[in-house]
């Protein structure tokens, strides 16, 4: 299987501190990669340094080959999306005209407004159950609103490749399955390689096809959900006691802290 999308001795930080230090790691095309990890681990550092918002001190990331530094910036984004955490849109932006900025990196010079562009758009405010809030300002949406607008953005980009640091962040339990889902769909339909950063590693583990575990800056493991989610890695990356055992839907592992007070003692103890 090709990898498209790869970092080689990659070195990268803020101020002095560097957060990954010499990590490589190749993602494979058309799956659904989760990247894991405790906080402060460089989980989002990684996604920031793939999508080229962070400038290597060493290293380098590749795109079929190609260095991304080196790519125009328009070239970049016709292949790759990214949704970074917490983005902020421009004040006094309606929804339908935030996901119309998807389309701006395949509009030619002159930025015409073309039918195929009317589709992308479209498609994305449907795929993300958004077309109701199309004339509302972004600003007015609650939080788990305006996740799914962005959502829509980066699928209205139309990339091969979709980098996303935290999707599912403020949103309640049957929309955040709502948004793998359709991440899921995105990828079968299309082919679209999607890289996410998780903290659910239970919803990591269901919809991944590959798990990237990270530890203080670099790659602790990587391969297959039932490879990785071990309770060696566990304790390892989080310092975490608990048990795996199948997830009785989907057969994959699935992680239960154990915890101080998991054990409720039977009447008499």
């Amino acid at each position: 299987m090709t990898k498209p999308l790869q970092a080689q001795g990659l070195t990268v930080g803020y101020g002095e501190a560097a957060v990954l230090d010499g990590l490589s790691l190749s993602l494979p095309q058309g799956r659904i990669t989760a990247i894991v990890g405790a906080n402060a681990c460089g989980k989002s550092t990684l996604l920031r340094a793939l999508s080229r918002l962070l400038p290597p001190r060493a290293g380098k990331v590749l795109l079929d080959g190609d260095d991304i530094h080196r790519l125009p910036p328009r070239l970049l984004a016709q292949r790759l999306g990214l949704l970074p955490q917490s983005p902020i849109a421009p004040e006094g932006i309606t929804v339908l005209e935030l996901v119309s900025h998807g389309r701006h990196p395949h509009q030619g010079m002159f930025g015409r407004w073309t039918p195929q562009d009317q589709a992308a758009v479209t498609e994305a405010l449907e795929m993300t159950a958004t077309t109701a809030l199309a004339e509302r300002m972004v600003e007015d949406l609650s939080g788990g609103q305006r996740q799914r607008v962005w959502i829509a953005m980066a699928l209205a980009q139309r990339t091969d490749i979709l980098l996303l640091d935290e999707p599912t962040t403020f949103l309640d339990i049957n929309h955040q399955i709502e948004v793998l889902d359709l991440l899921t769909d995105l990828n079968r339909k299309r082919q679209t390689s999607v890289i996410m950063v998780l903290h659910d590693l239970n919803l990591a583990a269901r919809y991944a096809d590959r798990l990237i575990a990270v530890a203080s800056g670099r790659i602790h493991a990587a391969g297959p959900p039932q490879e990785i989610l071990t309770e060696d890695m566990l304790q390892a990356v989080f310092g975490l006691k608990a048990r795996v055992v199948p997830d009785p839907v989907t057969g994959k592992p699935m992680m239960i802290p154990v915890g101080r007070h998991g054990h409720t003692p039977a009447r008499g103890d």
